[in-house]
């Protein structure tokens, strides 16, 4: 089972692990419910029948906890091991009576640790978003590091940080934006895309994370050719951002990498 739409599963946990705040577990629990996570099992003999279990770490304080990695590659990984997608691994967890903690861990051992009594919620939250599609697929399936895009910049917008995220730029990856474009073209049949001042920044581009607003004439664009293009039009300050709640970030120049040789 490979992570859905290419999702960075390590960089996800990096952030929640350093965050250390509600709304990156959150993104990290919605993004990751269908990817497949691994474990370490153990087998014994019972009844002249094989059995496996998965051993707990024993934790300093005394409790114990599941340990679930993000790669099959863990050095932690035991020589024996299985996977299986978080969301179930989960499940699992909550029905051995020994756990008080499921810790899931990336390849840097950077790590999220979830209380037993808190995976029931996270369930019935997986759960109810699921039915609140009325029999479609989840967003966060269909497109997980959309949804974590648009809770980024939501979250930015709420903050009220002068400081763009540095996470936003790599959940932003190469995936497809939309110009905000005029609806003719330029001499030679280009399409033209519009500009908006906003502050001290006098010639911005917009992008829109998705097409549902009516009336707008969309150009898709991959953000790395966002860039280049940026990069190749020094006229250009830089690009807004906006997702479906009409949040929005900007990237001037110098946030996007250019440095002053391109301006």
């Amino acid at each position: 089972m490979t992570p859905p739409n290419n999702i960075d599963v390590e960089e996800i946990v990096r952030i929640a692990s350093q965050e250390q705040h509600p709304a990156a577990r959150r993104r990290l629990l919605k993004a990751i419910h269908l990817v497949e996570v691994f474990f370490s099992y153990k087998v014994t003999q019972r009844d002249g029948k094989e059995v496996r279990s998965t051993p707990l770490l024993r934790l300093s304080d005394g409790t114990h906890a599941m340990m679930l990695y993000t790669s099959k590659s863990h050095p932690d990984l035991t020589e024996r091991f299985a996977g299986g997608a978080f969301k179930d691994t989960l499940a699992a967890a909550l029905q051995m009576p020994p756990l008080d903690w499921v810790i899931l861990s990336n390849s840097a051992s950077q790590w999220v640790a979830i209380a037993k009594g808190q995976i029931s919620g996270i369930l019935d939250d997986l759960h109810s978003d699921r039915e609140g599609q009325i029999g479609s697929p989840m967003a966060s399936e269909v497109d997980p590091t959309g949804k974590i895009l648009e809770d980024f910049i939501t979250d930015h917008v709420t903050s009220k940080s002068d400081e763009l995220p540095l996470p936003i730029g790599s959940v932003l990856g190469d995936r497809e934006l939309f110009l905000d474009l005029t609806a003719g073209q330029d001499e030679n049949g280009q399409p033209i895309m519009k500009t908006f001042q906003i502050q001290h920044l006098p010639h911005l581009i917009r992008v829109y994370t998705s097409r549902i607003r009516p009336g707008i004439t969309y150009g898709g664009i991959r953000w790395k050719a966002l860039k280049d293009m940026i990069r190749n039009a020094p006229e250009i300050s830089g690009v807004q951002i906006m997702n479906n709640t009409d949040d929005w970030v900007v990237f001037d120049r110098e946030s996007l990498g250019l440095d002053s040789s391109d301006k």
